[in-house]
């Protein structure tokens, strides 16, 4: 059966008046997954004033919940076998009872892949950093290259529409409708505003009469709709900033909120123009914030694997503002999430390191009671890397010195921020490798997946930061060097091993070009350092090569990848030769239980060699497919359940290389 939305509605509203604090309305949801069952073991919380626990299960990116089954109030875990490697299964847990009801949320999954490519990323720069960032920007592209995103770069000014912006998205957008799917806003690119927020019809979000009219909405950016952004309506100019005042006509926006549409493409923005309370201007704060988001894709700065929580509201008229950190932190890292009291916020984290972290308290733009202000981030270094942060105004995060992005701007480890509360913010898919734009995407399209308090699908949910960054980074390998025959007909990729002592296995890719994605043509066990690629591109070569390790976390294991390191070279492609990105050659199905099939488009003119590798780059199974023969089935069943490669050669030449999953 399927879980609608009225259910989640209704027991929202029973905290008030039962729950003691904002942990109650949340479970301590992990999962531990097992490669050799293969299952999903799910653990929570339980206690006597349960009625009984109900478990749901849907796809992970499908919105409505499959019921799985029921559990007494004594049971505390549940084993689910009908999964397979290789994928991941997102589960809801809720408490029922006839005082509270909680719940909490899970992405797992066994030996999950990473995506190669994640898809083409927009890049918005304010055009003032062009020049003296070239260096900074640069880097940043490199990065985003290895992590498996093609970048589209447009220089835009600060003076600019926020429509002409726009259309800039909607011409890449609707050039490749399936490969666009992010935006990064870097630097003060045209602030989009919207929302009919008014005390008559749609009460401000943070409840302030005079924080009505509009907010920041760089969701617009997101959105591909352009029907629902009118300018027409909404009549008001009595909030206590002018660029809350909104007047037909004026380029902000009527919509308080995006239903029943959805967002896109996902959309992170660091802009830390307006922040005189730091010592350095734009763009030097810029300059220092991509180094150390650079930094800690590179392994350096990483918190510990812990979380902290400073709750500065309770509970209030049913809401439970900061059951958002509870509920997105502990599938990241199970028991070590910690309350710390108030106002320990800074002289906690100054010492104490955590990669994510929560904090709400009754604000101002610039501070937040229990928490400190922005004036304390422009003073001090903070040892923590992902954010939320609650409380009045800084939803409004366009304002002077809003605390919103004062911790991007700090000296101190945070890379990322947003306003979590009205509505919740959900990160916990980090846990399985998800990048920050897909969990900001995921929160501004709750309805109804998740629970929610007030202001679903509003307009101002966004993201302080790179929309790129994962949690755990693996340590890259350094010094690649790519060297050729005289021929030219082949090229040796070689490299110094990552630090990562966890490393099992490096991944080698090829591209013909600074915007084409990647394709993995060969794979080697972590004790092996060099790579002969014998089908190289006529032409130039972009050679890349990524660690790989298994990363084990509180919601089960996904094969994590480091940026990939890169060079390029120039080689020659024999006349005929097939290679490993041609689209003769496929697997399925991947995953695989027993038996593997492998096609070839336009039939074998040649006898090939298959062989299949382990992770480690062990050869475990060979065999000869026979000339003129379409299709092979090769029978897997000898291998355990895990991810493997298949490997096709034509005498001395590489044909293909493909990764699959055996479940």
């Amino acid at each position: 059966m399927k879980l609608n939305f009225t259910l989640l509605f209704l027991f929202l509203f029973t905290f008030s008046v039962f729950a003691q604090n904002s942990k109650d309305p949340t479970l301590s949801l992990t999962a531990v997954a097992s490669p050799s069952t293969p299952s999903i073991t799910l653990n929570w919380t339980g206690d006597t004033t349960s009625t009984y626990f109900a478990i749901y299960k849907k796809a992970k990116n499908a919105n409505l919940w499959d019921s799985i089954t029921k559990v007494a109030k004594t049971v505390k875990t549940y084993q689910d076998l009908a999964v397979s490697v290789g994928k991941t299964y997102e589960y809801m847990v809720i408490k029922r009872t006839t005082k509270l009801e909680a719940v909490s949320y899970v992405l797992a999954g066994i030996n999950m892949v990473l995506p190669v490519y994640r898809g083409k990323m927009i890049l918005l720069l304010d055009k003032n950093y062009s020049i003296p960032l070239a260096a900074e920007i640069a880097l940043l592209e490199t990065d985003l290259r290895g992590d498996g995103w093609v970048v589209i770069r447009h220089d835009v000014n600060r003076t600019d529409a926020v429509t002409a912006v726009k259309q800039l998205v909607l011409n890449d957008f609707n050039a490749d409708k399936q490969s666009v799917k992010a935006v990064y806003i870097l630097g003060h690119v045209p602030v989009p505003y919207s929302g009919g927020f008014d005390l008559a019809n749609f009460y401000p979000p943070d409840g302030h009469t005079d924080h009505v009219g509009a907010w920041p909405s760089d969701l617009y950016y997101g959105s591909m709709n352009e029907s629902l952004w009118t300018d027409n309506t909404f009549n008001d100019a009595t909030g206590s900033r002018v660029q809350n005042h909104n007047i037909p006509g004026d380029g902000k926006f009527d919509i308080p909120y995006l239903y029943p549409d959805t967002v896109t493409l996902q959309v992170g923005r660091v802009d830390l123009f307006n922040m005189p309370a730091f010592s350095l201007n734009d763009t030097l704060l810029t300059k220092q914030y991509l180094k150390k988001a650079h930094a800690f894709k590179m392994g350096i700065n990483v918190g510990d694997k812990k979380g902290y929580i400073s709750d500065n509201f309770g509970f209030m008229a049913g809401e439970a503002f900061a059951s958002s950190g509870w509920r997105s932190i502990t599938p990241m890292f199970g028991d070590s999430v910690f309350s710390i009291a108030s106002n320990t916020f800074f002289s906690t984290l100054k010492t104490k390191s955590s990669q994510f972290v929560y904090g709400c308290g009754g604000g101002s733009y610039s501070s937040c009671g229990g928490i400190g202000t922005t004036s304390d981030f422009a003073t001090d270094s903070l040892l923590y890397n992902f954010g939320m942060l609650f409380g009045s105004y800084f939803g409004d995060w366009d304002a002077q010195n809003n605390i919103l992005r004062a911790p991007l701007a700090s000296k101190g480890w945070a890379l990322s921020n947003s306003w979590s509360g009205r509505p919740y913010n959900f990160y916990h898919q980090m846990a399985m490798g998800e990048n920050l734009g897909y969990c900001i995407l995921r929160s501004q399209n709750n309805y109804p997946t998740y629970t929610y308090n007030i202001y679903p699908k509003c307009v101002y949910i966004s993201l302080m930061g790179d929309p790129s960054l994962r949690m755990n980074p693996v340590l890259p390998v350094t010094n690649i060097v790519l060297s050729r025959t005289p021929d030219k007909l082949k090229v040796t990729v070689q490299w110094t091993k990552s630090k990562d002592s966890l490393v099992t296995s490096y991944d080698i890719y090829r591209s013909p070009s600074k915007t084409a994605p990647f394709i993995l043509v060969g794979a080697v066990g972590s004790g092996v350092f060099t790579f002969t690629d014998n089908g190289p591109y006529n032409g130039l070569n972009y050679f890349m090569v990524k660690a790989i390790k298994p990363e084990t976390t509180k919601s089960g294991i996904y094969m994590n990848t480091s940026l990939g390191v890169m060079d390029t070279i120039s080689a020659i492609n024999s006349v005929g030769m097939l290679t490993s990105q041609s689209q003769a050659f496929s697997i399925y199905p991947n995953p695989a239980q027993n038996v593997l099939h492998l096609t070839c488009e336009f039939g074998n003119a040649a006898a090939y060699k298959i062989q299949f590798f382990d992770i480690n780059g062990r050869v475990l199974m060979s065999e000869i497919w026979k000339n003129n023969a379409e299709e092979l089935q090769v029978n897997i069943s000898k291998l355990i359940p895990g991810v493997y490669f298949v490997k096709i050669t034509n005498g001395l030449e590489l044909i293909h290389t493909e990764k699959f999953v055996r479940m």
